[in-house]
């Protein structure tokens, strides 16, 4: 199977794990006499979660790769050779304490965004 991949970044060794969640809120009006009326769906909400394991002497350069895309903000295509291309911002990196500089556990999230940059609001979130 092809490598995923993150903008410039390639996998070396593809996620263990790749979850793709995805959910709509449906969207309500209410009327001033209190009747609530149905409007449809709001736009679709899709969060990319996985982990692995960065191994061999570059593995601390990968992860770091990674945190760097993060801190940037980057916007930018993550590509799954099976599941397909979403445009992403990684939202989340985790290392897990049994890491080590040539074996690193990690984890990630991803949220996908319109072709604009923007991300949904996930259901049960409100605006600030």
């Amino acid at each position: 199977m092809d490598k995923i991949k993150f903008e410039h970044f390639i996998w070396p060794q593809n996620p263990e794990k790749f979850q793709v969640d995805a959910q709509m809120e449906p969207l309500y009006t209410i009327d001033p006499d209190g009747s609530i009326h149905y409007q449809g769906l709001g736009p679709l909400c899709r969060v990319i979660r996985g982990s692995g394991v960065f191994q061999g002497s570059k593995a601390a350069e990968y992860f770091n790769t990674l945190s760097v895309y993060m801190a940037a903000k980057l916007f930018g295509k993550l590509v799954h050779p099976i599941w397909g291309t979403f445009q992403v911002y990684l939202m989340e990196l985790k290392m897990k304490q049994s890491s080590r500089e040539d074996y690193i556990e990690y984890s990630f999230v991803f949220r996908e965004a319109d072709s604009k940059g923007m991300i949904p609001m996930l259901p049960g979130n409100k605006p600030l």
